[in-house]
């Protein structure tokens, strides 16, 4: 308990209310015959139980673990604030032994309803287990699904589920407060009536459910229909996703490029909770939680699998044979988790320029220089480009970017300055002698492994907030890095494939050095610092920094060898060359099988024409 406490203060607050209100049910209740005024203080406690009880179902997983635990889940706290109500209308109101009995027996309807809709429906959710998700693809006459079936009792107010069957016991509760006040049995009969009628519809909405299940296809029939539509759609290309909650935006960068390829193509992703965070698209996409799934959905046209992520999940595509199996990623930076060696195992590597091959080639991760093809970044297709400098004034002020990385997952790849340095530099940029306006784009991760690191985002947050209108937060709207890219004057980032992005812009930049690493040593291992000064951890050389950006310029011309370096050579349609290069990876797939082929039957004309070998020759 003390471990939770600290970890969970607010959590363990709901858990205090909550004990605060149960004992004070109890006492009022167990003194009810000594003071009427003790009646009216069971009342108060048993509206204020009812109020901490919902405030519990808000907590943290731990927490309902917690009470789960010590035999306080929501039926048998439900059962403390119904006996201890029962109680002190026994002891005020001294009632008949036959309404006592059918108030006893009304309590136990309501326990029994709620088991009995807790057993069915999870019955009921079994029934309807492997049924797998889809849109954009038109199976039986419907473009996604599974079809999703209304809840089974409705919702009131925040109250959903099994504790609405809780819930009918409320009209019981407040029959017995009435009665105790007036004296008189009549409200409680009828507080009665209204439990069992509460009951019995929510046994009928549970049991109505269980018949609408019955009606519907199997999940096997479901399956066996969606599999028929792949089939006829045909995909020679899979854009293959996992990850967990927050990582869509992975995807999501691709979503544009992967709609205009030239070959019949489908998304799968391996969790539902992307469907929400997706942004819109037309390419079909298939939800495949299961390895077993992935397999199932493996159909003989699929040539190449492309893949802008590296989690485990993958394995449940790779291992499946006769795909072209290529990791794309989702940025193209200096990060060392670009030039993973968890990369080997990708038939092929693509990257935006040589920058990338050469940081492949040069760790020495085993990656093989044939695996990797430069494609570009079709991302950047609509990022504008500016050849002049910047000239800041009162009306037109000099607009600075700052966008910084997250702390990562461990501390070996941190290049975030939000914490060590992230409040000072937007300090400098809010007192620059120049006319100054500053976008801050966190990186949605930002403060999720680090506590100093989520403290420092909403310091600067507010701060900006605060500084007047012409600053501004930057939110999470699909391409709103780009077009903030757009916007910006000025960059000021971390190691990350933010910089490497900005390049496209032709846009001066400067990089955060939050560790004061020695200079030789940072361009050495991160070459897109060569293209921007680089801004040390106390910020002393930001302000200098910024206005050779808006005068001199001196990086200029070497920001234009690392955009080609970094991005490849400018084409006329990124979106288009990147598109060519998938047919080309098609090809490349389609070549290989056929040479397995033609291998295969080598060795099977091999073996068919070889002669027996003796006992003898077989030992030798």
């Amino acid at each position: 308990m003390h471990r939770l406490a600290r970890t969970l203060r607010s959590d363990v607050g709901a858990l205090v209310l909550y004990a605060a209100t149960a004992a004070l049910m109890v006492v009022a209740a167990l003194l009810g015959g000594w003071s009427a005024g003790w009646g009216w203080v069971l009342g108060l406690a048993l509206v204020a139980n009812y109020v901490a009880d919902a405030r519990l179902f808000l907590v943290d997983e731990r927490v309902v673990q917690w009470l789960n635990e010590r035999q306080l889940a929501s039926a048998q706290r439900a059962f403390l604030r119904e006996a201890s109500a029962v109680l002190g209308w026994a002891v005020i109101a001294r009632p008949d032994a036959w309404v006592a009995l059918l108030v006893v027996a009304g309590v136990g309807a309501t326990h029994l309803t709620h088991a009995a809709y807790r057993v069915l429906s999870g019955r009921n959710q079994r029934l309807r287990r492997g049924r797998l998700g889809w849109a954009n693809l038109d199976v039986d006459g419907r473009t996604s699904g599974p079809e999703l079936l209304p809840p089974t009792l409705p919702q009131v107010a925040t109250i959903t589920g099994p504790r609405v069957a809780l819930h009918v016991d409320v009209p019981l509760l407040l029959g017995l407060w009435v009665g105790w006040a007036t004296g008189s049995a009549a409200p409680v009969l009828v507080g009665l009536a209204l439990l069992l009628a509460g009951s019995a519809f929510v046994a009928y909405r549970v049991l109505e459910r269980r018949r609408t299940i019955a009606r519907l296809p199997s999940p096997a029939e479901d399956n066996a229909k969606l599999l028929a539509a792949v089939e006829r759609l045909a995909p020679e290309v899979a854009v293959y996703f996992s990850g967990g909650q927050d990582t869509t935006y992975q995807l999501n960068v691709w979503l544009e490029t992967v709609d205009r390829l030239h070959r019949p193509t489908v998304i799968i992703l391996r969790e539902f909770l992307h469907l929400e965070a997706l942004l819109p698209t037309r390419t079909p996409i298939l939800v495949l939680p299961r390895a077993r799934d992935v397999e199932a959905m493996q159909v003989p046209s699929l040539k190449v699998a492309l893949y802008p992520t590296t989690v485990n999940k993958n394995n449940h595509m790779i291992r499946l044979r006769g795909i072209r199996h290529v990791f794309i990623n989702h940025g193209d930076g200096d990060k060392s988790v670009t030039y993973s060696p968890l990369h080997r195992v990708f038939d092929e590597i693509w990257v935006a320029g040589q920058a990338a091959c050469d940081r492949y080639l040069r760790r020495g991760e085993g990656v093989r220089p044939e695996q990797l093809v430069t494609v570009g970044r079709p991302q950047l297709a609509h990022i504008q480009p500016r050849t002049g400098p910047a000239s800041p004034t009162p009306e037109r002020p000099l607009t600075v970017l700052y966008a910084p990385t997250w702390e990562g997952n461990f501390d070996g790849v941190d290049y975030s300055s939000v914490a060590p340095m992230g409040e000072r530099i937007v300090d400098t940029l809010l007192r620059s002698e120049l006319p100054v306006r500053v976008l801050f784009k966190a990186h949605p991760a930002t403060g999720t492994r680090l506590p100093r690191a989520a403290a420092a985002r909403e310091a600067i947050e507010q701060r900006l907030r605060s500084s007047g209108g012409r600053h501004q937060v930057v939110g999470t709207e699909p391409d709103s890095l780009y077009n903030a890219f757009n916007e910006a004057d000025v960059l000021v980032a971390d190691i990350s494939s933010v910089v490497a992005d900005f390049l496209a812009s032709r846009k001066p930049y400067l990089v955060t050095n939050p560790r004061d690493t020695a200079l030789a040593d940072y361009h050495r291992d991160f070459p897109s610092t060569a293209g921007g000064a680089v801004i040390a951890r106390d910020c002393a050389d930001l302000a200098a920094a910024l206005t050779d950006a808006v005068g001199p310029d001196v990086n200029r011309a070497r920001r234009e060898e690392l955009a080609t370096y970094f991005l490849g050579a400018p084409v006329a349609d990124p979106v288009e060359h990147f598109a060519d290069e998938v047919d080309r990876a098609c090809e490349r797939a389609q070549a290989a099988l056929a040479r397995s082929a033609d291998h295969a039957q080598l060795l099977a004309t091999d073996d068919a024409g070889a002669q027996p070998r003796t006992t003898e020759e077989t030992a030798r």
